[in-house]
């Protein structure tokens, strides 16, 4: 995902039955389990180091399928991608992506500008029937739910559709689609857990904030949660719900409200980092810069830059893809399924923490897709056989 807020400057979840709950209608709860072992607090230590050790190298490439002449097969065809809100930056870097990979391919690639309203998308879904394309790609949050009338109708026209960035691994997509590329939103909100558990001690005090109107919100949060019972049996975690559509609203009061009901807390972690935007001002407002920090996914450069500028004294730790990366890999399962070839059910995208060690390799400032290596696009373009 990402947002779905136009003044956004970034972009990047089933319910369970488990320690901590959401609360949907926006209140805290807390969960913890109180007086753990000091043996079951080092175990869980370590066990958050080791996950944690395996996103800090330079990803490298790994095909997620069998090889396949892209020029050949994308002969005549034509992708339509309508993305959740043109103007979001996160969403706008995979649709610029993925159209010069189209364009380097050789086949059309149409990117359906709008600002995030259901109507336009409805707009787009019926120009897209009336063009005939091969792909109608749902990109970045738009939940499939509210466009079923309309995918039952590109369907009956020989057209498929698919979601792109909107669910995460292993969650459950609308059988109507013909394929998805998903995101690893439950593995990058473990990583969060992991690392408030490590550089608190495995005693941290944590605000975790979900979106309700995001497909994925509450599957990360589920993750979260569960692994802190995993690995920070003593930590307390409380739980907020700010709407995408309520961020620039609400966030800043909502948290300032927390920070003042939970004076100890130590960490705030909103599952997309555009969000940090009006965290910020709130952590600040409340004096706490330096006491309260951000730990949340994404790796959008404005809030690298403030890692960098602060020194971790706000974002301490910020979970990153290369959207380079992330736009060949949607266009890799449109063109497989456009094709008629067998979709990919992983298409691996790697993850890479980002601490002040290393956010420099980002670019001073920030930019996006740097600091990842290049072995994925070398890695996609030898794929499709170019």
């Amino acid at each position: 995902m990402r947002s779905t807020h136009n003044n956004l400057k970034g972009r990047r979840v089933t319910a369970a039955t488990m320690a901590v709950a959401l609360v949907l209608g926006g209140g805290a709860v807390v969960a913890s389990s109180a007086g753990a072992s000091g043996s079951s607090v080092a175990k869980g230590i370590a066990l958050a180091k080791s996950h944690l050790a395996n996103y800090t190298a330079i990803p490298t490439f790994k095909a997620p399928g069998p090889s396949f002449n892209a020029k050949k097969d994308m002969k005549n065809k034509i992708i339509f991608s309508i993305p959740v809100n043109s103007s979001d930056q996160f969403v706008q870097t995979l649709e610029d992506g993925m159209a010069a990979a189209a364009k380097k391919i050789g086949f059309k690639f149409v990117d359906f500008q709008n600002s995030g309203s259901p109507a336009q998308w409805t707009t787009g879904m019926n120009e897209a029937i009336s063009e005939h394309v091969s792909v109608i790609d749902l990109l970045s949050g738009i939940d499939p739910k509210t466009l079923e009338p309309q995918i039952k109708l590109a369907k009956a026209a020989g057209i498929k559709v698919i979601s792109s960035d909107t669910y995460g691994l292993g969650q459950a997509a609308d059988p109507l689609l013909s394929g998805t590329v998903d995101a690893p939103y439950g593995q990058t909100a473990k990583l969060q857990a992991d690392w408030m558990t490590v550089h608190s001690n495995g005693k941290g005090q944590i605000l975790l904030v979900g979106s309700s109107d995001v497909a994925a919100s509450s599957f990360g949060l589920a993750a979260e949660q569960k692994e802190f019972k995993l690995v920070c049996p003593n930590c307390k975690v409380y739980t907020i719900n700010v709407p995408v559509a309520d961020w620039a609203t609400t966030t800043g009061t909502q948290v300032q409200a927390q920070l003042q009901a939970h004076p100890n807390l130590t960490y705030i972690s909103p599952l997309y980092d555009s969000q940090s935007q009006f965290i910020i001002p709130a952590i600040t407002t409340a004096n706490k810069v330096g006491k309260v920090h951000i730990v949340s996914y994404d790796g959008t450069p404005f809030v690298l830059g403030d890692m960098q500028t602060e020194k971790g004294k706000i974002v301490q730790m910020d979970v990153g893809e290369d959207l380079e990366w992330v736009s060949l890999a949607i266009i890799d399962n449109e063109m497989r399924i456009a094709s008629g070839l067998t979709p990919v059910v992983n298409e691996g995208i790697p993850l890479l923490i980002f601490d002040t060690q290393n956010v420099n390799t980002a670019g001073t400032p920030p930019v996006n897709s740097k600091g990842y290596g290049s072995s994925g696009v070398s890695g996609y373009y030898k794929l499709w056989g170019l």
